[in-house]
């Protein structure tokens, strides 16, 4: 039997993941929880504990679904880094990110309201940034590029690209979904994308 399957985020980057990997057919439910990145965790803790709370919020609003929430963050040297509050703040975070490696970090939870059975895990991506110089970070801050919009700062999907040297580890994980663990986690719930 075909299950519901509720993404519990407004993410464009998160749909158009979900699509990619094939599952075409589910419902966007925006979780109302609050997030908090004060909490005293390590990144990889607060990735998966802040997607498990986003899922559990949706969850209670489902009897029969699997709800999939996702949450992603960027670290560097151990400190969570936010979406910069303005222009200059941006300016500052990719100076410190030039010539350097930056963590991104993706949660996952993985909901199954019926069975009351739950998955929750992680996957990580760096990217390393290439030596930028001062005139081109300010020039790509002035650009039409959204860069309030982006934890650190950049988006690597969109013009931030030209930032960057390489990147290693889960390439998803920097996009917003750790999608093999995505699969297989809700494989081992019942919902084999395969065969969808």
């Amino acid at each position: 039997m075909k299950r519901q399957i509720i993404l519990a985020s407004q993410s464009p980057r998160r749909k158009q993941l979900l699509k990619q990997i094939g599952l075409t057919d589910f419902i966007i439910q925006e979780s109302a929880y609050e997030e908090d990145m004060t909490l005293d965790k390590t990144p990889e803790e607060l990735a998966e504990f802040l997607s498990l709370e986003k899922a559990k919020e949706v969850a209670n609003h489902y009897d029969d679904a699997v709800i999939i929430a996702g949450d992603t963050m960027i670290f560097f040297k151990d400190k969570v880094i936010g979406k910069p509050k303005n222009k200059e703040e941006a300016i500052k975070m990719l100076t410190k990110f030039s010539g350097q490696k930056v963590g991104c970090v993706s949660g996952l939870a993985i909901i199954d309201t019926k069975n009351n059975r739950k998955i929750v895990n992680h996957d990580i991506g760096w990217v390393n940034f290439r030596k930028l110089d001062k005139k081109e970070i300010i020039e790509y801050v002035n650009s039409e590029e959204n860069v309030l919009g982006f934890a650190g700062g950049f988006g690597l999907l969109n013009k931030g690209a030209i930032l960057i040297d390489s990147t290693e580890g889960d390439f998803f994980s920097i996009i917003g979904l750790p999608l093999t663990k995505l699969y297989l986690g809700l494989k081992d719930l019942g919902v084999d994308i395969l065969k969808i």
